[in-house]
């Protein structure tokens, strides 16, 4: 059983700034941006809706808290069980995007870049939480 007083809400909001910190470099221009916005064809405007970024921070904040609960309840203490919880939990996200992949609601590049960010945001996020108890 989870007691939430138990988790450390310190590790969950550097996590929380960490998916949103990292997310913003890995889809900025120096990356993968751009060409996720042409594969994508995502207009300018778009992406100046307020409404996105707050679901975004909610989504960083979210999955943090989710990922310290399932660090607690699988027991890890090792940067090594915790690169495992993240990239277990991001096997089934890229799992998930497959699914749509294969019926042709992304192409092959926007499935990679998108995997690649949950990938590394994931493995981060287990290792912090399994180790910052």
């Amino acid at each position: 059983m989870i007691v939430f007083s138990n988790l450390n809400y310190w590790a969950v909001l550097v996590g929380g700034l960490f998916y949103m910190a990292f997310g913003a470099l890995y889809y900025s221009p120096i990356l993968f941006g751009p060409a996720w916005l042409k594969l994508n064809q995502v207009k300018e405007s778009q992406l100046k809706r307020p409404v996105n970024y707050a679901g975004s921070v909610l989504v960083a904040f979210l999955s943090s808290l989710l990922m310290s609960i399932l660090a607690h309840a699988a027991g890890t203490g090792s940067l090594g069980e915790g690169l495992a919880l993240g990239l277990l939990i991001a096997f089934v996200v890229a799992l998930v995007y497959l699914k749509n992949a294969l019926f042709g609601l992304m192409s092959r590049k926007v499935y990679a870049i998108a995997i690649g960010d949950h990938l590394i945001s994931f493995a981060v996020l287990g290792m912090l939480h399994a180790v910052w108890k």
